[in-house]
């Protein structure tokens, strides 16, 4: 990570750069429902893992995912109780996804505070993971309906294979930009989109409306991911509130690394991936160099563009109500987030 010597905004959140919370003011009183169903949910554990659910559910997280089901309901007819466990269910299937994250990476921080990996050690964290995994597919067994948990199943396992297809890939330098955005488009995408799709199927929207949200999620989550893999890169790991510069440590080739592969001639990628290969900390640091030219940044940027029009696009057939057009902020504030990171990386 660049955090010494870059000073651009490294993280999609409230303080930094523009203000998240009051962008999402149509659902100000749904997202405490949130809080509250989440905190409820330490009950429905073994009360001998209580004090580590609620430590690992009570992080300042961003709530992206409850977020997006939360609009989808609210877009196409509004936000039920139905609604609230939907969100509850992403973000425990999203903090399952962190804390396995957290062991592979040897994070230490998350959320401003002590991964779980830190406090608990790898067997245990993993097993939070898996006891977290379940319970989401159990509340998704709750509703009327056998979709929602196929659904839900579905975007889980895609989820933890495109974990496995990243780990299987890590230090490759083969690996394409079609690869990478197959990889982030299940490891993010997936989640983004089921959350949106669900969102929009709980108030039995058309089919039509249901794929559009879908499509939505889905792009705006490869647009997030492609941010995310870049905050790594750029960012301060004050301002992002976890540790940083994990993908290049553990060989996750990410899409300024990849482009930058591309960038030069055969003998000094084959200098390059001995560096990527070698992975000292001398080495890390030249590729961050090399990184902030060759018009990397620059590529980035115009790549997160590109999936951030298409998820726009998906967005004309909605209703035009506050809901969508909070859809269409968020979109713009990531477009932000973005510029901030990246332009200051290229101008430092």
């Amino acid at each position: 990570m660049l955090g010494s010597t870059l000073s651009a905004g490294a993280s999609l959140t409230a303080h930094s750069g523009g203000n998240l919370l009051e962008l999402l003011e149509p659902i100000a009183a749904e997202l405490p429902r949130v809080e509250v169903a989440l905190a409820n949910q330490v009950s429905g554990f073994d009360p001998r893992l209580g004090e580590h659910i609620q430590y690992i559910l009570g992080g300042t997280a961003k709530r992206l995912r409850p977020s997006l089901a939360l609009l989808a309901g609210g877009t196409t007819g509004g936000v039920t109780e139905e609604h609230i466990t939907l969100a509850v269910i992403v973000e425990l299937i999203h903090v399952a996804t962190l804390v396995h994250d957290d062991v592979l990476d040897e994070a230490e921080m998350r959320h401003r505070l002590p991964t779980s990996n830190s406090r608990w050690g790898n067997e245990i964290s993993v097993l939070l993971g898996d006891c977290l995994f379940a319970h989401a597919l159990r509340l998704a067994a709750s509703y009327s309906t056998t979709d929602v948990c196929r659904r839900v199943s579905e975007a889980t396992n895609t989820v933890c294979s495109g974990e496995i297809v990243q780990t299987q890939h890590r230090f490759d330098l083969n690996l394409t930009l079609e690869q990478y955005l197959d990889i982030i488009n299940m490891k993010t995408g997936a989640l983004f989109a089921v959350s949106c799709e669900l969102g929009a199927f709980l108030n039995g929207a058309p089919p039509n409306i249901v794929k559009r949200m879908n499509e939505f999620g889905t792009n705006l989550g490869i647009a997030y991911q492609i941010y995310d893999d870049c905050v790594d890169i750029f960012g301060q790991e004050r301002q992002a509130g976890k540790s940083l510069g994990t993908d290049m440590k553990k060989g996750k080739l990410t899409l300024p690394f990849l482009l930058l592969l591309q960038h030069v001639g055969s003998e000094s990628r084959q200098e390059l991936g001995e560096m990527i290969l070698r992975n000292g900390q001398q080495e890390q640091q030249h590729l961050l160099r090399l990184v902030l030219g060759n018009g990397v940044v620059g590529e980035s940027l115009a790549t997160i563009d590109t999936y951030i029009s298409r998820a726009r696009a998906n967005l004309s057939a909605l209703p035009p109500n506050v809901y969508t057009r909070t859809l269409a902020a968020l979109t713009d504030y990531l477009s932000g987030q973005s510029r901030s990171l990246l332009k200051g990386t290229a101008s430092a």
